[in-house]
């Protein structure tokens, strides 16, 4: 076994490593906090009007808004107990913390503290996702969660009843904070089987398998179906590549399915509108991996480009490592990242690229190995005696 595999245990104690975190932690969130106070318009503001309407009425305006409950709950306790909105900021607050710490843990676990610290340190200075803790929006709590949800789970060897029911509360939580919490199961059913599978054979993993992958385009049909904002096919019709920027005046002339917030909706459209399918999906994902925007400078542009290919020049020098170490975690995060590009190229991608920070922790795992290696040139790790 590679001494790099060897697991550490000491990433579950607060070392002088972890104290350095805490204080960069708490540094980089109160500058955001004085820079940006705590948002409450906009979006967030879609958010509280719901959770009035559920005060006096007991149920949401649409359907499609159940998929943001969380957030909606939140706001709701904060105006029955009249607590101002302080308090939902201190629990977005609270759980980026916990993930922070849970991402450090899980990358000391599999690497060592130096790498944990590294890796750690430039997730904390990814401003433009820690600037979501001053939104009271849900893709903080969103980050938070899917973080802790992961970091939890890839640290999971066997299956224990325990683990089981904490990663199901989990991921109950993560549907109902934001729709695209459907993503996570594929790569959750996956790792799964890979637990089953070692013990269990052939038969119950496919079983499981096919049982999972069910039930997720259930969930994925329930969710497209949910009304509201929600309109799948309007993307395709105005071609657009950011969300809310039309790329043409009108309507596109396409083949229209008669059910568009639908998996056979969905299929109908790329099946026969398979040319403006393909071009609108080479511009997505142009848009969505390399974060550029035509509302941006060309400077801007090329420094948004040169900050990112290094990082996919590390993830891919890393996946031998991950293909001879550790399978099972490379998979889960190329599932995630595969389907959240999948989900752009069939809808739109984001003005602010939300989906793609989504990923980009996992972009940031995938590289630890790289990481690890040139870090060990030039301070060695102190290993742990076998």
């Amino acid at each position: 076994m590679p001494q790099s595999i060897q697991l550490q245990k000491s990433g579950s104690r607060f070392t002088g490593s972890g104290l350095l975190l805490l204080v960069l932690w708490v540094i980089v969130q109160a500058i955001l906090l004085v820079r940006f106070g705590i948002r409450t318009d906009l979006e967030p503001a879609k958010y509280i009007s719901e959770a009035k309407y559920f005060l006096e009425t007991g149920s949401l305006s649409s359907p499609n808004f159940w998929l943001y409950s969380t957030q909606i709950f939140l706001f709701t306790l904060a105006i029955k107990f009249n607590t101002g909105f302080v308090p939902v900021y201190i629990v977005q607050l609270l759980l980026n913390g916990i993930a922070t710490w849970q991402f450090y843990r899980f990358a000391n676990y599999q690497f060592n503290q130096r790498s944990a610290f590294l890796i750690t340190t430039l997730l904390i200075l990814t401003i433009p996702i820690q600037l979501f803790n001053c939104i009271l929006q849900t893709e903080s709590i969103f980050f938070s969660l899917t973080l802790i949800f992961s970091c939890y789970l890839l640290r999971q060897e066997k299956l224990r009843a325990k683990n089981w029911l904490a990663l199901s509360a989990l991921m109950i939580i993560i549907l109902f904070t934001r729709p695209t919490g459907l993503l996570f199961l594929p790569g959750f059913l996956l790792y799964l089987l890979w637990i089953f599978y070692r013990k269990n054979g052939f038969a119950i993993t496919a079983a499981i398998f096919v049982s999972g992958f069910i039930l997720f385009f259930l969930f994925l049909n329930m969710a497209l179906g949910s009304g509201g904002e929600l309109n799948f096919i309007n993307p395709f019709q105005t071609e657009t590549i950011i969300c809310g920027v039309p790329g043409i005046e009108g309507l596109a002339d396409i083949n229209v399915p008669d059910n568009p917030n639908s998996v056979q909706g969905l299929f109908y459209y790329v099946t026969h509108n398979t040319a403006q399918f393909s071009r609108l999906a080479f511009e997505k994902t142009k848009s969505f991996f390399f974060l550029t925007r035509p509302y941006y400078s060309s400077s801007h542009n090329i420094f948004l480009v040169a900050l990112i290919v290094p990082f996919y020049l590390f993830c891919i020098i890393s996946l031998r490592w991950w293909w001879k170490n550790k399978r099972s975690t490379m998979c889960y995060c190329l599932v995630y990242i595969f389907i959240t590009w999948i989900s752009v190229i069939l809808s739109c991608d984001d003005w602010h690229n939300r989906f793609f920070l989504t990923i980009l922790p996992y972009l940031y795992i995938l590289s630890l190995p790289l990481i690890d290696r040139i870090a060990d040139r030039f301070m060695p790790a102190k290993r742990p005696v076998a």
